[in-house]
């Protein structure tokens, strides 16, 4: 059969596409094809947190879904638990392993971008240009070197998605429902429920608008139906991931994310996190016009300033070497620390305020509508009265943390909004006069913007003068103590070298500001000078195009590898957790259940230490809030009685010359002991407190149990594995046993001799029972609750989904096939 010009046309513009896709990535991340690897941080981490996990899965077949060797254990529902059912999940997952990370999500990023805006109805050639300024956002390359994985495949889906409902609502709505279960289906079993909420909103707005049309239009019922289908999409994309949802679900009041019961002293804990946590990572209003010009607050937090420039030359008037510049923090943002500015390209934001006054109908006034709603959610604590509003207003809002995350919305609207310009110009239809006033407007606003910091910025903003001084002052004084100077700090000379510094740096910030506000202006006048080339037909649309998409990777590229350079890329052995002498010493100790506190890393910050040993710290966003409140009460402070109770028989602490060391405490209770005394409290806040006033070896603090100790006796733990402990004991009489082991009733059941047997909370996080006299056999088994049940769900609702999707292929493939016999030419009888 041959095919008809239209379709090879098509099929040609997408392999060009996918092309473009491909060797962008291969670029961006040339070092992954030569065998190296990414140190990204939470990578790492990730490996220390579920090694236990994956080591139960190699030796016995069975998923734990607990680890045991993080704070002390907790579930791992929200680290890393196997759902057989997720069929939708499982199917796409040959797909996206097709290329590896991390130059996968650069290339999946812009081919989601590409299908969405193809839904939409934007040219193929048109939506590669959009699809790069999505996929080339700096934001991403900031997430992808720190090793923020499912926030990023949670970036790639949501295009998909959005794609799908605008489908729905606009379009063939059943194909687009099928296509929205599907992608929505995805995108929430990436796992990452904040990306998610955001682009929620996005489709909420998108809803909204098409609301108001659908009411002028006179259109309800119609409306009505595609609102009907769209929700009957997102009730089977929650139920083919039913079971993590569920299950994060029934976690998430146990966890920081469910607030702490110590904040109202009651069992009805604060509802989510509380608003200084939850904005500590707030965009600064100023630090919003990094969007268009990437250094306009310093860069990252980890860079400083040049070993030649104005700092270096003030530090040298003070006698010390200008190297000491490159250790002092260029950013001046209110960002307590930050990888990078999230730039989303001078082109791009061009292109988008372009659009503004070029785009028809309602999509210029819902995206306008949710990329400054997002804007204003980034601000946070810098616009404080709103996010308080929108804390109380917005269901489950104050569940995340880092509000400067919702500007992933509008990484996504800019680009959706400068390829709806671009394809606009290609209808060819706009008046003249509109587009060069639109062409006039749109440089005039973003050029004039860039213009003004670059010529007039030292007289707009302090670039951190103030604070700089008084921060300098501070670490010098630090830093000359620690160097033996104290001389300088007799003499005042670091006061005096702090006013100097400050202004030091505020000259080169300012410098770094107007090199990259002059950049961003080249790039306006250039991509509004190939737009007027087109409008005064001197150019065709294809090179106006081509000439759109280079300038956005020219642009988008080198700002990319500011942050994530090549030499960020290291051999795959520098990745891996390697073991230290001092792990290897506690290595040796054979005896189970024991616990670790490292102190040559942030303890409750790093999960390095889980990947040889049960940890007394970890790294995970959501803990169980009981072990938080345990934290910042005893843990952080070493307290002996604690560490005692948590079975704490190593600490690795930092020998004179760094290397770490192992020390034996020998004071731990064990992994179960027999106690004599229980201390009942009536809240939380007095259990938490009594911990601080007993001998944990001798008494335990309970809430309302009435038990009553009367025996001794000896108890081992004999077997152990992160969802499965056995215990062997002898008592005289009966007695009550406490457990080294974190308390969590919603799927631990313990046994003796086989047969199920209650047990209760004890010293605030840890589990008791009450045993018989004798010689027994206690075990403790988890199982996640209602797991075949939840897993039903799961399976049906993605066995709907799958064949809607399989459905909407087929009928395609016929339409395509009925009509391509239908072009076929034919001979002179008509055959």
């Amino acid at each position: 059969m041959k095919f008809p010009k239209p379709a090879l046309a098509q099929a040609g513009s997408a392999a060009a596409a996918l092309l473009l896709f491909l060797l962008v990535s291969v670029v961006c991340f040339a070092p992954q094809f030569g065998g190296e690897v990414l140190p990204q941080h939470d990578v790492v981490q990730y490996e220390g947190m579920t090694k236990d996990i994956r080591d139960n899965r190699a030796a016995t077949g069975e998923d734990p879904q607990w680890t045991g060797n993080m704070f002390g254990g907790m579930p791992a529902y929200l680290i890393n638990v196997a759902y057989p059912a997720q069929l939708v999940k499982e199917a796409a997952a040959p797909v996206v392993r097709l290329l590896d990370t991390p130059a996968a999500f650069l290339f999946f990023a812009s081919t989601a971008m590409w299908i969405m805006l193809l839904i939409v109805g934007v040219g193929p050639w048109v939506a590669a240009a959009g699809a790069l300024a999505y996929g080339l956002s700096t934001y991403f390359f900031l997430i992808i070197g720190a090793g923020h994985i499912t926030k990023m495949w949670a970036a790639v889906y949501a295009p998909l998605m959005m794609g799908g409902a605008w489908m729905t609502l606009r379009g063939n709505m059943w194909a687009g429902a099928a296509l929205t279960a599907l992608f929505a289906s995805l995108e929430i079993g990436a796992n990452h429920p904040q990306i998610t909420y955001y682009f929620l909103l996005a489709m909420a707005a998108l809803w909204i608008a098409e609301l108001v049309a659908a009411a002028k239009g006179r259109t309800l019922r119609d409306f009505a139906r595609r609102t009907a289908l769209l929700a009957g999409a997102g009730v089977l994309a929650v139920g083919s991931n039913f079971s993590p949802l569920w299950y994060t679900a029934q976690h998430t009041p146990e966890t920081i994310r469910g607030g702490s019961e110590l904040a109202s002293g009651s069992e009805s804990a604060s509802d989510g996190l509380s608003l200084d946590y939850a904005t500590a990572w707030s965009y600064g209003k100023t630090e919003s016009f990094n969007l268009l010009i990437p250094d306009f607050m310093g860069g990252d937090s980890g860079s400083g300033f040049s070993a030649d420039g104005p700092v270096a030359a003030a530090l040298h008037e003070y006698g010390l070497q200008g190297s000491v510049a490159e250790q002092l923090p260029a950013y001046w943002g209110d960002q307590p620390y930050t990888a990078g500015p999230t730039y989303l390209g001078a082109v791009a934001v061009f292109l988008a305020v372009l659009g503004c006054f070029l785009v028809r109908g309602r999509d210029r006034w819902w995206l306008l509508g949710i990329s400054g709603f997002m804007l204003l959610l980034a601000w946070g604590q810098n616009f404080m009265w709103f996010t308080e509003l929108m804390f109380k207003l917005l269901p489950g809002y104050n569940k995340f943390r880092t509000v400067s995350m919702t500007l992933v919305v509008v990484q996504w609207t800019v680009p959706l909004m400068g390829a709806l310009a671009l394809w606009r110009l290609w209808q060819d239809d706009l008046d003249p006069r509109r587009l060069r006033r639109g062409i006039a407007w749109a440089a005039g606003i973003t050029g004039g913007l860039c213009l003004l910091f670059a010529v007039a910025g030292g007289a707009l903003f302090d670039f951190g003068r103030e604070t700089g001084a008084s921060f300098m002052t501070e670490q010098f004084v630090y830093m000359f103590q620690q160097a033996g100077m104290q001389e300088y700090i007799d003499r005042g000379m670091p006061e005096e070298m702090g006013l100097a510094l400050g202004n030091a740096m505020a000259a080169e910030r300012l410098s770094l500001m107007q090199a990259d506000a002059w950049r961003s202006l080249l790039f306006i006048v250039l991509t509004a000078g190939a737009v007027w080339l087109y409008a005064a037909r001197r150019i065709g649309k294809y090179l106006l195009t081509a000439a759109a998409a280079l300038l956005i990777a020219a642009d988008l590229i080198p700002v990319d590898l500011r942050y994530l350079p090549h030499d960020s890329f290291v051999s795959p052995q520098r990745r891996r957790i390697a073991a230290t002498e001092a792990d290897r010493q506690i290595l040796a100790d054979k005896e189970p259940g024991f616990r670790v506190l490292n102190l040559t890393v942030s303890p409750f910050n790093d999960a390095t230490t889980s990947y040889f040993h049960r940890s007394v710290g970890g790294y995970h966003g959501a803990k169980l809030s009981r072990y938080q409140d345990l934290i910042d009460r005893y843990l952080s402070l070493r307290d002996p009685n604690v560490l005692d109770m948590l079975n704490t028989r190593y600490e690795i602490l930092p020998s004179d010359d760094g290397t770490p060391t192992a020390v034996r405490r020998g004071t731990e209770n064990g992994a179960a002991w027999f106690v004599g005394e229980l201390a009942n409290a009536k809240t939380p806040q007095e259990e938490i407190d009594l911990l601080g006033r007993i001998d944990t070896k001798t008494t335990a603090v309970v809430s309302g149990v009435e038990a009553r100790p009367q025996g001794t006796g000896e108890i081992r733990l004999a077997e152990y594995r992160p969802n499965y402990l056995r215990y062997e004991y002898t008592a005289d009489a009966p007695a009550v046993a406490v457990f080294s082991e974190i308390y969590y009733d919603k799927g631990w059941t313990a046994y003796v001799d086989g047969r199920e047997a209650p047990y209760f909370r004890a010293d605030y996080v840890l589990r008791a029972m009450e045993l018989p006299a004798g010689t027994h056999t206690v075990e403790w088994r988890f199982r996640a609750p209602r797991w075949r049940a939840v897993e039903a769900v799961t399976l049906l609702s993605s066995l709907v989904i799958l064949a809607g999707a399989g459905a909407v292929l087929a009928v395609g493939t016929v339409r395509r096939l009925r009509h391509a016999k239908e072009q076929r030419p034919t001979n002179g009888t008509g055959r």
